[in-house]
């Protein structure tokens, strides 16, 4: 999963404008603590800015539309911040989350931090459409924001709104993309804070976050020479499927905070280049509108992550097998969320708690109540169970011993990764567990019923090929596509894998072989890992 981000809404609108005096209050929302204390001093804020609350002839709580919904002011919806007392408003419709803020899916914290507030971007950004109705039972709408106030909020601006199109008017053609590290470049200024904060931190210090990127430059080649490599095949197969170059689209979550298409955009650019694509459980857009959007004959994996109610997770695998998942990948490293020390931190900065304010006494309570804690490899059997005939992968592999005992408990396949530096901070880069495995392990490699992936910091061909060097089967990147994507939609996808696939074949030809397969140990020195 990806930020907390920080929606602005208004508290009242027929109001008497004044400024926050904050430096950055004009750009960003307030806080709980900000907030409580605007409200004991009779203001609101509306999109960074205080206002001084005016009595309202029309606040009155019994007011109903013609179809009998209860209106309620933006006021009244302020009020409604904190646990035991949270509201959001989404399409101008008012929910009670209060009780269901203990099983959301994406944690109580995004809700904590989003409460009594308009919440309609941010939600249509990170969820798919059928969300509301599927929770609808779980969260009760208690009625519609006030029309009048709806219109306000529909106009509201914000310097960081100014600041992305401006960005946006000064990107060039994606032609002019270089590498595959342009597209973050680019991106960092077209995002909303937010968003860039939670695509781009890791764990705790982030040393797991910088060690998955400085291990492949500790590899050097062994190049042969005089060799016949005019015609070179980038192309691979495996799980069934035939791909391109050795690279696939690995999940991430929340597309939609930086592409309007979501992952929609990122599955276009997949087909057309014939890459494989994984898709998030946490995806802005469903599987179904993903599929719908896939080429003919383009597969589409689906991530899941188990869930302590296991009814939950056996629907949204049949779901997932419904729609056509290609097959599903079981995330393993995530039984609670790692502490993204950075990412809250530039949260923190954004949206500070006044000097002076008391303590909060609420806690985050360890752990993550949507994953399931006790997961164990029994679990291989118990998705195999409901998704019938389709590969099942174990994602989120940390140390050779696990890589044999999921070959062992039936696996067709695991990821070696630490999540992108994002949970465990100082867990080993996968470059090292799989050269790890080739040291202790070497019977599960290059076998035609098990397959080896990597990902994590690859931003290179040459990263690539020294992943299949040390007998992995594809690597997989995650946010450079999401960066691609967010600057030039599906077309920066097809450029991003057009830059691969030319580094894949130039660093092919330099190392003297003309298929993926004829890779191995000896073309790479080793001695500095």
């Amino acid at each position: 999963m990806f930020a907390r981000p920080l929606v602005r809404t208004a508290r009242a609108v027929r109001c008497t404008k004044r400024r926050f005096a904050s430096s950055t209050a004009s750009t960003v929302s307030s806080g709980f603590a900000t907030r409580a204390a605007l409200a004991a001093a009779g203001a609101v804020v509306v999109a960074g800015t205080v206002y001084t609350i005016l009595p309202q002839a029309h606040a009155d709580a019994s007011r109903v539309t013609k179809s009998g919904e209860r209106i309620i002011t933006l006021e009244e919806m302020g009020k409604h911040w904190q646990a035991g007392s949270l509201w959001v408003a989404i399409d101008g419709k008012v929910y009670d989350v209060s009780e269901f803020a203990n099983t959301h899916p994406g944690g109580s914290r995004i809700l904590l931090e989003n409460g009594g507030r308009d919440t309609t971007k941010l939600f249509h950004a990170i969820h798919p459409p059928n969300t509301i109705h599927k929770y609808a039972k779980e969260v009760p709408c208690v009625g519609v924001i006030d029309p009048e106030e709806l219109a306000v909020l529909a106009s509201q601006r914000n310097a960081e709104d100014d600041r992305i199109d401006a960005a946006r008017k000064r990107l060039f053609g994606v032609d002019s993309v270089v590498g595959i590290s342009d597209f973050e470049r680019y991106a960092k200024d077209l995002l909303p804070l937010h968003a860039w904060a939670y695509y781009s931190t890791g764990a705790d210090t982030e040393g797991a976050l910088a060690e998955n990127a400085a291990i492949f430059k500790r590899l050097f080649f062994r190049p042969r020479i005089m060799r016949d490599v005019h015609d070179v095949d980038t192309s691979t197969e495996f799980l069934g499927v035939k791909s391109s170059i050795p690279v696939y689209v690995a999940p991430t979550a929340r597309n939609g905070l930086g592409q309007p298409e979501g992952e929609v955009a990122v599955t276009r650019g997949a087909g057309a280049t014939g890459i494989f694509q994984v898709l998030s459980h946490y995806a802005s857009r469903s599987l179904d509108e993903v599929k719908a959007a896939a080429r003919d004959g383009q597969h589409i994996g689906w991530q899941v992550y188990l869930n302590p109610d296991r009814e939950r997770s056996r629907e949204a695998i049949e779901e997932a097998v419904a729609a056509g998942a290609h097959s599903i990948w079981i995330t393993a490293d995530t039984v609670t969320l790692g502490k993204r020390e950075t990412e809250r931190r530039l949260n923190a900065e954004a949206n500070p708690a006044p000097h002076g304010q008391p303590l909060s006494r609420e806690r985050q309570r360890f752990g993550f109540s949507a994953h399931d804690a006790r997961m164990s490899w029994d679990d291989i059997a118990f998705v195999r169970k409901y998704a019938p005939g389709l590969p099942v992968v174990i994602k989120g592999v940390g140390a050779w011993e696990d890589v044999v005992l999921a070959y062992k408990y039936g696996a067709d396949a695991v990821v070696l990764s630490n999540h992108g530096g994002r949970q465990l901070d100082f867990a080993q880069p996968p470059l090292k567990v799989l050269y790890d495995v080739n040291k202790n392990a070497p019977q599960v490699l290059h076998r035609k019923n098990f397959n080896i992936f990597v990902d994590g910091s690859v931003r290179h061909g040459t990263d690539v090929l020294k992943a299949l060097c040390l007998g992995a089967t594809a690597v997989g990147l995650g946010r450079p596509f999401i960066y691609a994507a967010t600057g030039w939609g599906s077309d920066g996808v097809e450029k991003a894998v057009e830059i691969l696939e030319e580094e894949i074949a130039i660093g092919m030809q330099l190392l003297g072989v003309t298929r993926v397969d004829q890779l191995g140990p000896q073309y790479l020195d080793t001695s500095k890992i």
